[in-house]
């Protein structure tokens, strides 16, 4: 009966084009799927989203897909000079190719740049780290710096200004056009890059209309952590995308800054997503190093709810051991430990929430095999999920699409349950014990807690609590 809790993110790509590959990927262990629009067509994330649906379908699993928008980039301009760096070397700096002077500069695609600088503060941060620039003064449409890290500025390479002031990351149209297409596919959750406010997500929620889709905050700035729990608060979920915040924050900075993120979104009840060379080794080698494995069990034992392969999945060599390697990691992290970013002395925020502490708490005082919950919109077992019960909680959805969104919640198993006209609340109790006990394979004898409200399926209406007892019967 034991289950993993933590679960899995797969970046799809070249690697995963063939559909016995991906079936063999979900039977691993893969939860959730995630289609990065920095590469690729859309032709290419249709198939990769249809396939999906497919693989999952025939292993009989709910897997979740993710479509991460790439979000505003920026570059060095392909007429900038090739500058090898060294530290101490003054730098002049121009945001527009036709500014004064540009011919002597280093010339960053941007127009806003100089405008969004904070002097003293914000560095330019070219390719993955190296060069980096510490901006000191401004004149004349211009910023003057001073190299920090030596480096070698080549023409088109990507840049990044740290501590930038913008009123608001806006869509760019290329991340608009990816988010039709991803309406389009079905998507469960779509990634938004570079927030760095709560306002960033609502931009995202208006276009996304009526849809079910979740939005995925990704922290991968400075402003994005000093705006941490509002922006937690705004959206369905978080990623910790240790790649960006590494390169504006520094590597010292990202485990503690992961250990944050995670506990901001522990204490909101919020879904968090460990991302960024997790086994990094493994695009090339069929084992993971020490430690990388030790990297992924610290992010279990910090309360992640998910976490994230990238290239390892996407281009490496050993796609479905990635998978196998991360599921035993994450699987054997998880014994004997109460994850640390979870508050267990916290309340609940709603009384629907609070319904379900108490549901969470008295299966652990019962020694209950599991937390039984139908739901209709997976509310419940969100709710149920933030206090990180030591048992599995078992979310019995009608709606194909919340049983996909909940493949990512911590700890819960969906499991399809559709409603029977003139049903009595008696025969539906004994369809979700059936239901729950043929999942986890419950014995006689067992106890279960069961959640639900006057009427089990309705929305947000979760008030009772029950204790049932698994008898020879519900085998049917």
């Amino acid at each position: 009966m034991s289950e993993r809790r933590t679960k899995i993110v797969a970046t799809l790509g070249p690697a995963t084009d063939d559909p016995l590959i991906l079936r063999q990927m979900i039977r691993a262990g893969v939860d959730g799927v995630r289609i990065n629009c920095s590469h690729g067509t859309r032709e290419d994330w249709l198939r990769h989203a249809w396939m999906a649906r497919d693989a999952a379908a025939s292993v009989g699993r709910h897997v979740a897909i993710m479509f991460d928008l790439q979000g505003p980039k920026i570059r060095l301009h392909q007429s900038s000079k090739r500058l090898a760096l060294t530290e101490g070397d003054r730098v002049r700096i121009v945001g527009d190719p036709k500014a004064p002077g540009a011919t002597k500069s280093l010339i960053v695609e941007w127009p806003g740049l100089v405008d969004a600088a904070v002097l003293g503060t914000s560095e330019l941060v070219i390719g993955d780290g190296a060069p980096r620039i510490a901006v000191l003064e401004r004149e004349k449409g211009a910023l003057l710096g001073t190299c920090i890290i030596p480096g070698e500025a080549l023409p088109r390479r990507g840049a990044f200004l740290t501590h930038a002031v913008v009123d608001r990351m806006a869509l760019s149209d290329k991340d608009r056009a990816d988010v039709r297409v991803a309406i389009d596919a079905g998507a469960d959750f779509i990634a938004l890059s570079f927030v760095n406010q709560a306002d960033d997500i609502q931009e995202l929620r208006k276009l996304l209309g009526s849809t079910s889709i979740r939005i995925i905050a990704k922290i991968e700035t400075l402003a994005a952590i000093e705006s941490l729990d509002s922006i937690v608060e705004a959206s369905d979920a978080v990623m910790v995308a240790r790649g960006d915040l590494g390169v504006e924050a520094g590597v010292a900075r990202v485990p503690l800054l992961q250990k944050r993120i995670i506990q901001s979104a522990g204490a909101h009840g919020k879904l968090v997503i460990t991302a960024t060379q997790m086994l990094e080794s493994m695009s090339t080698a069929p084992e993971p190093t020490r430690a990388e494995a030790s990297d992924v069990a610290n992010a279990v034992m910090d309360g992640t709810s998910c976490v994230m392969l990238s290239g390892e999945t996407a281009t490496g060599r050993y796609p479905v051991e990635a998978v196998t390697q991360m599921a035993a990691i994450a699987a054997n992290a998880q014994e004997g430990v109460i994850p640390m970013g979870v508050d267990m002395t916290a309340h609940g925020a709603t009384v629907a929430e609070s319904v379900m502490r108490a549901a969470v708490f008295l299966a652990r005082d019962i020694k209950a095999a599991a937390l039984v919950i139908p739901t209709a919109t997976g509310g419940s077992a969100r709710a149920a999920a933030k206090f990180r019960p030591r048992r599995p909680i078992v979310a019995l959805c009608a709606d194909a699409g919340v049983a996909r969104q909940l493949a990512l919640e911590w700890g819960v198993i969906p499991e399809p349950l559709h409603a029977r006209p003139d049903e009595s609340v008696e025969a539906l109790v004994e369809r979700c014990l059936l239901r729950a006990q043929r999942r986890l394979d419950i014995p006689d004898g067992e106890r279960v807690v069961l959640t639900s409200g006057p009427q089990v399926a309705h929305p947000g209406a979760t008030s009772l609590i029950a204790v049932h007892r698994i008898e020879a019967q519900h085998r049917g």
